[in-house]
Formats: C-alpha cells, structure tokens, sequence
C-alpha cells in the first residue's frame, strides 16, 4: 500500500459492520446486568487497537498483554460512569497509552538489568532501528493531542474507519471532516517536528498499518481478560484476575480520579471567581446608583413648579 493510497483513504485496518450493535448499547447491557456477552463483543471490537498501542508503546509481548487487561479492567469499573453516546475507540486509547505507560515503568523497576526483547520479526531489517525509535513517539504526541482532534485519527487511521464513518459517530457534519482531519494531522506532525521527526503523519501512520498484524488479539486473551474484567468490575480478585494486572488498573483509576478530580476542583474555583465578580459588580452598581441619587437629591436644585 503506498503513502498516496494511505492518504486519499485513511481506513488502513479492517472495517467493523454499521449494523453491529453501537457502543452505548453495548455498555448499556453490561452496565444493566454485567452482561458478559456485550462487554465481550466490546473487547473484540477494540481489541486490535488497544493491543497495537500497548505493543507499540512497550514493545515486549507479555508486558503488552498486562496492558491490555488492565485497560479492560479500566473499563469495566469505569463504564457506568460514561455516558456512551459516542464511540469508545478515542477513550479506550487513551487509557491505553496511560496504562501502558504504567506497565513500562513497573517493568523498568523489576527488570532493571534485563535486556529488553523486542520481536520485531515483521518490519523490514532496513527499517527495525527506524520504526523501534518511531512509534513509542507517534503514540505519545498523538496521546497529547486535544480530544476533539485525537479522536478523528484514532478512528480513521488506527481503527480504520471511513472519514464519512467517523464524522457519524462523532456527530460531526460530514462536509467538515476533511477540515478537522487536515488540522488534527498538521497538530501532530507540528509536534513530531518539533522532536526531530520530519515525517508526514501519513507515512507514520502506514508503519502502523504494516505492523497491525502483530496486534492479533488471540481469542484466549479475549476470554481470560472478559472473565477477568467482570471479576474486577465486582471488587473481587482471584485467580482470574492476575495481582500485578489488577495493581496496574488500580493506578490507572486513582491517576484518572485525582486527575477528575483536579478538573473539578478548578471548576468549581472558576464558578466561584465568576459568582463574586456578578456579586461585586452588583454592588458597586448599587453603591453607584445611590450615589447618583444623592448628587441629585443635595447638588441638583429643584425644578421650579409651573402652577406655583
């Protein structure tokens, strides 16, 4: 597939039927009756993509799979909180990356004299040190990006939706998703410069496309991550549910929570500088007003009566 090809059609990765249940739907029937079925239907959805950002990030096969349980894990105790009216696939990559970051640094403590293997069997010899250097960055900056212009990227480019697929789902005019891609690629590759990299977002992106096919989510890492997730989700943790991935979604949810939190709080000090600013400005009209008052009362004479 050439970069040209990459560029006029975005959808690299294999498409999802628009007649499949939406997202909503399927949180919807997890969150109403811990319907295992839906929530698996949502690891297989977003299984790929999930697995290629955390493979991309760690480059270690077992450290990616923890990250990838734990991402679930994330959200099956995350999901009565979303409101499930647009696609996960944005939110999914993002505590994605999080969680793989996670995963990295606790691997870099309990592995500090090892040597990394990095399996990097399907790149080209000529492009291993290239593309080993490239795609921790790509995720990274894309990662930093404003959601508004993350979330077309993650759908066309790493989901491999159509552009007319993605403005659906965002709720966006169609006639405009050329537009919001054309920005949402200029950002990053803005970024990407100002780290050296003088790529076009579309060739980085075609790695990715090249290396999709080691992200293959086997169907008995779908299973044990599904039973593990609804064993979490319920506060339990046994044998289904591995200590150290459980530790890491752990952290994930209190990293999102303080960082909520934090949102919140600067809210709520916005809200309470606008309140005292309506209520001074209120006052000091007041004060003007009977100031005015009293100018007219003692320094404006009075009109003289006519029928005097």
């Amino acid at each position: 597939m050439s970069l040209a090809t990459v560029e006029r059609h975005p959808s690299v990765l294999p498409e999802r039927s628009d007649a499949a249940p939406p997202d909503g739907q399927l949180l919807e029937r997890y969150v109403a009756a811990r319907d295992e079925t839906a929530f698996a239907a949502l690891v297989e959805r977003y299984g790929t993509l999930v697995l290629s950002v955390c493979q991309r990030v760690l480059q270690h096969s077992q450290d990616a799979e923890d990250a990838f349980q734990a991402t679930f894990l994330v959200l099956a105790r995350r999901a009565p909180t979303l409101d499930g009216r647009g696609p996960l696939g944005n939110w999914l990559y993002a505590v994605a990356y999080r969680t793989a970051v996670k995963v990295r640094q606790s691997a870099a403590r309990r592995r500090a004299r090892e040597l990394q293997v990095i399996n990097m069997a399907i790149v080209p010899a000529g492009e291993e040190k290239e593309w080993s250097d490239l795609r921790p960055l790509l995720d990274r900056e894309l990662n930093q990006l404003p959601e508004k212009y993350r979330a077309p990227l993650v759908l066309c480019y790493l989901e491999g939706k159509t552009q007319e697929q993605a403005a659906r789902e965002l709720g966006w005019p169609t006639g405009s998703m050329s537009r919001r891609m054309n920005r949402a690629r200029d950002l990053l590759q803005q970024r990407l410069a100002r780290r050296g990299l003088a790529f076009s977002t579309g060739f980085l992106f075609l790695l990715v496309a090249k290396n999709a096919g080691a992200a293959i989510v086997s169907p008995a890492l779908a299973g044990v991550t599904t039973k593990a997730a609804l064993v979490f989700a319920a506060g339990q943790v046994g044998l289904a549910v591995s200590g150290e991935v459980a530790a890491i979604a752990n952290e994930v949810l209190r990293s999102t929570t303080v960082a909520m939190t934090g949102k919140i709080g600067k809210l709520l000090v916005i809200v309470a500088l606008l309140g005292l600013i309506v209520l001074t400005s209120g006052t000091l009209v007041h004060e003007v007003r009977g100031l005015m008052q009293n100018n007219g009362a003692c320094g404006t004479p009075a009109k003289a009566d006519p029928q005097k």
